[in-house]
């Protein structure tokens, strides 16, 4: 099943399945992704999410109405009947004209208020998608360590004096890309203690969406009896 996940300029959220995208009551221009799109786009641009933001609307009222046939009177009161449809007639015409120009008011606000909310913006619809990508890229390349992880495992050597670590890192930016990420190894005692830190720089390339395994041959202590690593620092591409 398809996953998605959203972004509203400042956090990433997800993944989430349609039936979570509907509890979540996006709209339209909410930034959307999912595996297999090259880049964000908004909600409205994918297929299998436009059902949600289709509006169904009830007929204008009294357009349905009916009214009941005039009823005959003797030859001598034909004036006085002939009035009574004129009079209904005309009430239907004056309720039909209110509610056409209080749609045609409520259309007007509605298009008032999105031209507002583009900021005074009137660029296109593409210049506005790309001017939020920005903002995405520009709040993941002044925070790696949000969005790089290190994992792996390591053993001790013969002796017991080294150890050799196989790690990977892991980058889950969206857009950003890094590069030398700082890794700082920290040593453990059995009461989990720390009993020291050394930081090593893995010089290599993190795009965004990407894995990237790594290997360090470091120093064993005396009473050292684990150890743990993680990315305390990189450099945006």
């Amino acid at each position: 099943m398809k996953k998605f996940y959203l972004h509203n300029g400042t956090d990433q959220q997800g993944p989430f399945d349609i039936e979570d995208l509907k509890a979540k009551n996006i709209t339209k221009e909410t930034s959307i992704w999912f595996e297999g799109l090259p880049e964000w786009t908004t909600a409205d641009k994918i297929d299998e999410l436009k059902e949600l933001f289709l509006q169904k609307t009830p007929p204008p009222f009294g357009a349905s109405t009916t009214t009941p046939p005039p009823i005959q009177k003797p030859p001598t009161q034909k004036t006085v009947s002939v009035s009574q449809p004129t009079k209904s007639k005309t009430g239907r015409n004056i309720l039909i004209a209110a509610i056409l120009l209080v749609v045609i008011l409520g259309g007007l606000f509605v298009v008032n208020n999105m031209n507002s909310s583009g900021g005074g913006s009137y660029g296109t619809g593409e210049e506005t998608y790309q001017e939020k990508v920005m903002t995405v890229e520009e709040i993941e390349r002044s925070q790696p360590r949000n969005f790089l992880t290190a994992d792996g495992n390591y053993n001790e050597n013969f002796w017991g004096d080294k150890i050799k670590v196989y790690g990977v890192i892991k980058n889950t930016a969206t857009v950003a890309s890094y590069k030398d990420a700082v890794v700082r190894v920290t040593y453990y005692s059995k009461t989990k203690t720390e009993l020291g830190s050394k930081e090593y720089t893995i010089y290599d390339n993190f795009p965004p969406h990407s894995e990237v395994k790594f290997e360090l041959k470091i120093e064993n202590y005396k009473d050292v009896n684990s150890i743990g690593w993680e990315v305390i620092q990189a450099t945006a591409n």
